[in-house]
């Protein structure tokens, strides 16, 4: 008798736990942020934009290295044959090779400068993007009565069941093709 009573107790005991758990039960939800932002409408136009921007540095690059390689072709040129002795009397020359290395110096800095500048145009036209699909997985996860969101990346398995990538990317594709794309430019010192 008394082992029939433990038993029923466990087992109440064992429904009570899985009643409370099942109340308590976090739903969970899985977003593939890279995915959404690589396959998005919006995500493709900021990447375009991206690289015609990059290709208009580049240009600018280019169209002001190429005085400088002119230069040193030439400077190289009638630095060829000369030895140590003809080089200490042509003062010129050394100017010359000197103000060269100093250009050089500035165009480096001024890439670096452009790189930086690419970075930060990414950084705030992708803003715009996360804060519409931060929008869009609240209003998900309000859907779904989600208490837990998830970046697909930071999970090792995921069912699909939970899995609302295509939800967000359907819904950011229905609210937003494009959006500002602005080349940022950052002060010289």
């Amino acid at each position: 008798m008394m082992k029939l009573f433990f038993s029923r107790l466990a087992i109440a005991v064992l429904a009570t736990v899985l009643i409370a758990g099942a109340a308590n039960a976090q739903t969970v939800i899985v977003i593939d942020g890279q995915k959404v932002l690589r396959e998005s409408d919006v995500g493709k136009h900021v990447r375009r934009q991206l690289e015609s921007i990059k290709s208009q540095m580049e240009s600018e690059a280019k169209s002001s290295s190429t005085p400088l390689i002119s230069e040193r072709v030439s400077l190289m040129a009638q630095l060829k044959n000369m030895d140590m002795a003809t080089l200490k009397s042509r003062p010129d020359l050394t100017k010359r090779a000197q103000d060269l290395q100093v250009k050089g110096q500035k165009q480096g800095v001024e890439m670096r400068y452009k790189q930086q500048e690419l970075l930060v145009t990414e950084q705030k036209a992708f803003v715009k993007v996360a804060e519409k699909v931060d929008s869009i997985i609240k209003q998900l996860a309000a859907e779904k009565n989600a208490s837990v969101v998830l970046d697909k990346s930071s999970t090792i398995f995921t069912a699909g069941s939970v899995d609302m990538t295509s939800t967000v990317l359907s819904r950011l594709n229905s609210q937003m093709k494009t959006t500002s794309v602005v080349r940022e430019r950052l002060p010289r010192q």
